[in-house]
């Protein structure tokens, strides 16, 4: 399936926000004194990792 231009850059623009979604939680995740705040924050983060690679495969 052949995607529009409009459709290619909402993909891009969502890939970024997710990349950036799971950096700050994968950054506030280090910074978590508390391992129940730490475990849900990584948790997140791989759930938005998922995210961006589900996306990321509509480009291949």
């Amino acid at each position: 399936m052949q995607l529009t231009e409009k459709e290619l850059s909402a993909i891009e623009d969502q890939l970024s926000e997710e990349k950036l979604l799971v950096t700050k939680l994968r950054a506030y995740s280090q910074l978590c004194s508390d391992s129940e705040l730490k475990k849900k924050c990584e948790c997140i983060a791989d759930k938005h990792q998922a995210h961006y690679d589900q996306l990321f495969s509509f480009l291949g």
